[in-house]
């Protein structure tokens, strides 16, 4: 019986122990943190990569790196020709496109690898760069977290404030491969020292850069999408009635989506689309006198509100169309309601979209004026 139980024992040893055969040394490995994608003056590719160094003696440093190559996976043979150890993409967090790169080719091929390669990571933030990635990727800022964290952490914070949508390479996968939805993706720039959040970047089917949106306008697209329910900031002109000052009021308001609804109907083939939004307000600043403990008077204001934000939607949505992009999704909505006549225009939805009839129509109630009334 003991001999049994010590055979058990050496057994169980063996299996784990040959888990041990493959391990590698940390200060033998090369984490690619942040990967780059552009092109370089005469259109071809180059691939960046930026990761940290552990070996001793190089506390904090990184190594950035670029190599021309046909496609990304033959990077990573030209980069092991450069690197001293043995390179790992499995821990990859963000995955920068060159603006130059997203408006002279299409982007889908040269991700293929990125999403077949079962040791990549998927989750990683797809990020369009305002300017050449090598200024970004070789960033070396002070006071602040490595870089690849620094950005997403940016990234992740603006994402939560509504000013730019975090965008993973698989959500970006379906995004092209589903014809109901155009993609979308943050768009950062860097200004002298410093990285600014610019907004979003919107593609076509193929991956084509069509244009930018500000942060307001991701602010307003972002409640249309409807994808978070944590509070917008929003801050409107204000024109109160009898006052004919030159001086500019503005309120500043709070607002929390309460209800979304989007209603598809069609009309002589066109798609038309009513959405109806129910928004809670609280007031968080003003430039002008009113008494707002008046319902009356807070009625003046919402009033106010709704017709401000319906316009800046209006504009926006106007937009989206000229350029014949839905990151909205509305096209899902067809599909999920009109689904013969969705199959008559799946393959050319974008141009649908911008031939389609939508209204917008919110609804704000507010909650709370202040502590200052």
């Amino acid at each position: 019986m003991r001999q049994g139980i010590y055979k058990f024992v050496i057994v169980i040893l063996i299996v784990v122990l040959t888990g041990c055969t493959d391990r590698i040394e940390i200060e033998d490995a090369t984490l690619i943190l942040s990967l780059g994608l552009d092109l370089d003056e005469k259109n071809n590719l180059v691939v960046y990569e930026r990761s940290p160094i552990f070996r001793r003696g190089t506390h904090g440093k990184t190594d950035h790196t670029g190599v021309h190559a046909a496609t990304v996976q033959r990077s990573y043979s030209n980069f092991e020709a450069l690197i001293s150890t043995s390179i790992y993409n499995g821990k990859t967090q963000l995955l920068f496109i060159g603006k130059r790169l997203l408006q002279r080719k299409e982007i889908f091929p040269f991700l293929d690898s990125l999403n077949r390669d079962p040791e990549n990571a998927t989750n990683l933030r797809v990020i369009a760069v305002d300017g050449p990635v090598s200024e970004v990727i070789n960033m070396e800022p002070k006071d602040k977290p490595r870089l690849s964290i620094y950005i997403a952490q940016l990234v992740d914070t603006s994402a939560l404030r509504h000013l730019t949508t975090k965008v993973t390479l698989r959500q970006f996968h379906y995004m092209i491969v589903e014809p109901g939805i155009t993609p979308i993706i943050s768009e950062i720039r860097k200004d002298q020292k410093e990285l600014r959040i610019l907004g979003n970047a919107l593609l076509d089917k193929k991956g084509y850069y069509c244009t930018s949106l500000n942060l307001r306008e991701t602010q307003l697209l972002e409640l249309l999408r409807d994808t978070q329910r944590t509070p917008y900031e929003f801050t409107f002109p204000v024109r109160l009635p009898g006052n004919h000052s030159k001086n500019k009021k503005n309120i500043s308001i709070s607002i929390k989506p309460k209800k979304l609804k989007i209603t598809t109907n069609y009309h002589n083939g066109v798609p038309q689309f009513d959405i109806d939004i129910k928004l809670v307000g609280n007031i968080t600043e003003r430039t002008f006198n009113m008494n707002l403990d008046k319902e009356a008077n807070k009625r003046i204001i919402e009033t106010i509100v709704e017709e401000e934000m319906n316009k800046q939607m209006a504009t926006l949505i106007k937009k989206l169309q000229r350029y014949q992009v839905d990151p909205i999704g509305l096209g899902l909505y067809v599909r999920a309601y009109h689904y013969n006549e969705w199959k008559a225009i799946e393959k050319e939805w974008p141009k649908t979209f911008a031939k389609s009839t939508i209204r917008f129509t919110p609804h704000v109630e507010i909650k709370n004026i202040g502590v200052l009334h």
